[in-house]
């Protein structure tokens, strides 16, 4: 679940507009692109070598932007002002997505979130080497999944998570240019995963 909050928050356009010439909608459709690039189980190494070589650049990137957020925060385990209903419905279409991935995948994302865990200092941060396996591994799992699930799950989420609530009043806690170059990050990743759908 928290890969699915973390994703969904990711393509809620909460840090700042889509790149020079893309517009808002365009942007928010291209998002959800990339739970559609396949991986799957036919997809190349060489796509798979790209995927993970975009995991870890966006890791890179984005380092920094996490280090600035107080992960023992309460506001990280609660969703304020959610419907309880609209969060069982967004959990279900998440379950739904989960049965879909490919088990390989899916036991290599667990495994990389367990193991990070583990290495969680007194402040929630995880050290950057766990960091890019689990963005790896998100590539990966979301990649195996259809199009259609991964667009539910954002939807569902982005119903119960509004940017204008949770995204605004968290980039006013963090340097704004820091959340800038991590967002600027994840559209670069997600046009490589979307690159090896085509």
């Amino acid at each position: 679940m928290v890969v699915v909050v973390a994703l969904c928050n990711l393509w809620l356009p909460a840090f700042v507009p889509p790149p020079a010439g893309q517009s808002l909608r365009h942007g928010v459709h291209m998002s959800t692109a990339v739970g559609a690039a396949a991986v799957l189980g036919a997809a190349t190494e060489a796509f798979a070598d790209k995927i993970d070589d975009a995991a870890r650049k966006l890791s890179d990137a984005s380092y920094p932007f996490l280090k600035e957020i107080d992960w023992t925060s309460k506001v990280y385990g609660s969703l304020p002002n959610a419907n309880p209903v609209k969060v069982l419905a967004a959990i279900n279409k998440a379950l739904v997505m989960g049965a879909s991935m490919d088990s390989a995948a899916l036991k290599k994302g667990v495994l990389a979130h367990a193991k990070a865990i583990t290495h969680v200092d007194s402040k929630g941060m995880l050290p950057l080497a766990d960091y890019k396996q689990i963005n790896q591994a998100i590539g990966h799992m979301v990649a195996s999944v259809p199009e259609n699930q991964v667009i539910d799950v954002y939807n569902a989420f982005g119903d119960v998570v509004r940017k204008e609530e949770v995204g605004e009043y968290m980039k006013s806690l963090v340097n704004s240019a820091d959340a800038e170059a991590a967002y600027t990050a994840f559209w670069e990743f997600k046009d490589v995963v979307a690159a090896a759908q085509r």
